[in-house]
């Protein structure tokens, strides 16, 4: 049977579902309450809703009425839900929605954030556009399509990762699998700062990737519109740049300067990481002389840095090391200098007699 549940969204901005095997269709209505249409068997059964501030929970999961989480999801004595459809107002700004085996489907939103945390059930998310994504899985598939975001982060175990259609922009991504795959299609060709990595899968794309060290790559020309990190362990990892489906949305919750700011302060992170610990190690070794200039160029070749940029930096370390020495070098005459005044002249001896 179909029950209906509906419950005041007023002044509420967060919305949290958890629920243990139904399928969840989520889809938005302009105005008014959440409500749920929850397919079960019982006559009785009754989701638990808890407000608190702006933050609505609704716990769609079997239980009994032992107020106590643990207890209650070891003892279940309660119905089976099989479909939740929930009705979102546009009033919500984010979406915390967790499940357990059962398919996720999200449609039509513009959000502040959007969290989704699933264990082997299907996730699509379809027409939607949010400044944070936040997406995990051990086995189940996502499909992400004509939609966007400013950051997004996506993790699974076994489940397959496709995300369809990105329009090139300002954005952070970040996408790591265990055994799963992972798909990335541009609308159009991307401008990209990137660090990708597999042990044993395959990497391959149909973007123009210049290498610029072990892991980092660069894309497109001009100044990288986009920070990607793309790692798995056996999943192979695919960038293309010929999606010709529906486009994806724009981001229209926060505001371009903002993001623009924030994006100059993570790119300079990321610049700052891309250098490591054994790249500092070398620089820090030459700047003491323990290391020549010729070993130096040859350690940070190795470490894949290009003649350019091992001339940069050791042409920064050489000058602050001349500084150093100079300063060294004046401080040690001004120490000896004070010695010398400091000390008192000795008596004459006096004439010995005869």
């Amino acid at each position: 049977m179909e029950k209906k549940f509906e419950f005041d969204s007023s002044g509420i901005e967060i919305l949290k579902t958890t629920s243990a095997s139904a399928d969840l269709q989520i889809d938005l209505v302009e105005e008014g309450n959440v409500v749920a249409y929850v397919e079960v068997d019982s006559n009785d059964y009754v989701p638990e809703a808890e407000r608190s501030g702006k933050k609505l929970t609704i716990r769609f999961q079997k239980g009994t009425n032992i107020n106590i989480p643990f207890i209650k999801n070891l003892f279940d004595g309660g119905a089976d839900v099989n479909n939740i459809r929930l009705l979102v107002p546009r009033s919500i700004q984010e979406l915390d929605v967790n499940n357990a085996s059962g398919d996720i489907s999200i449609t039509d939103f513009d959000l502040r954030g959007l969290k989704i945390n699933n264990v082997s059930g299907d996730v699509k998310i379809e027409n939607c556009s949010m400044n944070e994504f936040n997406f995990s899985t051990v086995s189940g598939d996502l499909t992400f399509v004509a939609s966007n975001y400013r950051r997004g982060k996506f993790g699974s175990v076994s489940g397959d990762l496709n995300i369809k259609g990105l329009p090139p922009m300002e954005r952070d991504t970040s996408v790591s699998t265990v055994s799963g795959d992972a798909i990335i299609s541009y609308s159009d060709e991307p401008r990209f700062d990137a660090t990708i990595s597999s042990v044993s899968g395959d990497v391959s794309s149909d973007v123009g990737l210049v290498k610029v060290d072990k892991k980092h790559y660069r894309s497109g020309n001009g100044e990288p519109q986009e920070y990607l990190k793309m790692s798995s362990v056996s999943g192979d990892l695919i960038i293309n740049a010929k999606y010709r489906g529906t486009p994806a949305k724009e981001v229209k919750v926060e505001t371009a300067p903002k993001v623009s700011e924030e994006r100059r302060s993570d790119r300079a992170t990321v610049e700052e990481n891309l250098q490591d610990q054994e790249t500092k190690k070398i620089l820090l070794l030459f700047k003491e002389g323990k290391l020549t200039k010729e070993y130096a160029v040859e350690m940070l070749g190795i470490l894949g840095y290009s003649e350019k940029e091992i001339e940069e930096m050791l042409e920064v370390d050489e000058e602050l090391k001349k500084l150093k020495d100079s300063v060294d070098v004046v401080m040690t005459e001004e120490d000896a200098e004070s010695e010398e005044s400091s000390e008192e002249p000795e008596a004459p001896e006096k004439p010995k007699s005869t």
